[in-house]
């Protein structure tokens, strides 16, 4: 079987399964010598289990999470607690997503009983298809939580099918990073991650945004804004002070006054550093500060 007919077809079982996933788990029978040398689940689940943590890929920036995102992430969101500040983390740990009305870095801690380090969110969607991917690296390393394992390896990887209120049915597979999302997103991660051939993934929609740009603890993105096709806000810390550098692929004639606007008082503000950049169809703007909310609310939408 070709391997692009075998994820899709992974796809449409791992979604089927979301509904019927503990009844899939226990009325499959008979199990073949491999399925029974899974780890099973039990009434007192081990809160860390190393066989089950086995994905591993690259996460160190925004960058890296797209890479095995799966095409169409119409905004996604990097945190990286242990590269922050004291006070940048203050700030990041309030920050919410579209899906959750709840700060994701406490939310990533409630869901896994352990302390976020780094965590990425994706909103997808294609046509009238929506879905999400998490990813996100924990200290320490634990799988105390609800959950069933999926009867066979994928690609290499043990497969929990979450049992928690409010995630049941969803999937995790632990690592770095820890994955969790949906059966047809989930296989498409696994599409990207194991295929000889180039994939694409959400990098390719973004990556003349993110060319312009460099890591940073603190990075998101969208093409969902009103003012330009693309935008792109990354902050971290610089030397004892602030940086936070914005790109916006076409930005529209009124957000592009406004930064110039914005950049003729820049020093009177406290700034140390305010360049604007356009290249082609891209506006790149860099500016740094000593104080950090300044920083951030030097906003352009």
């Amino acid at each position: 079987m070709k391997q692009q007919t075998a994820y899709k077809l992974l796809a449409a079982f791992l979604v089927l399964t979301m509904v019927f996933s503990v009844f899939a788990y226990i009325l499959i029978s008979p199990r073949s010598q491999t399925e029974q040398e899974t780890p099973q689940p039990t009434s007192q689940q081990e809160k860390y289990n190393p066989e089950y943590w086995t994905f591993n890929q690259p996460f160190y920036s925004i960058s890296d999470a797209l890479n095995i995102t799966p095409y169409n992430s119409t905004n996604a969101l990097y945190i990286d607690i242990e590269s922050m500040t004291p006070q940048m983390i203050q700030w990041a740990q309030q920050e919410k997503i579209d899906i959750l009305n709840y700060p994701i870095v406490g939310w990533m801690n409630s869901i896994y009983n352990s302390s976020t380090t780094k965590v990425y969110y994706s909103h997808l969607k294609e046509d009238r298809n929506e879905s999400f991917l998490f990813l996100s690296t924990m200290s320490p390393e634990k799988n105390d939580f609800g959950y069933v394992v999926y009867p066979q390896q994928i690609a290499g990887n043990y497969v929990l099918v979450r049992q928690d209120p409010g995630l049941s049915g969803l999937y995790n597979v632990m690592g770095t990073p820890t994955v969790l999302a949906p059966g047809d997103t989930l296989a498409g991660v696994f599409e990207i991650t194991t295929s000889l051939n180039k994939t694409a993934t959400s990098y390719d929609q973004y990556a003349g945004l993110l060319n312009k740009v460099e890591p940073a603890p603190y990075q998101m993105l969208s093409s969902n804004v009103s003012f330009a096709k693309q935008y792109y806000m990354g902050i971290g810390p610089n030397n004892g002070s602030y940086k936070r550098i914005t790109a916006y692929l076409d930005a529209n004639s009124t957000t592009l006054k406004k930064l110039n606007q914005l950049k003729a008082n820049s020093t009177e503000k406290g700034f140390t550093e305010y360049n604007i950049t356009s290249v082609g169809n891209y506006t790149t703007v860099k500016i740094a500060g000593p104080d950090l909310f300044r920083v951030l609310s030097e906003e352009t939408s």
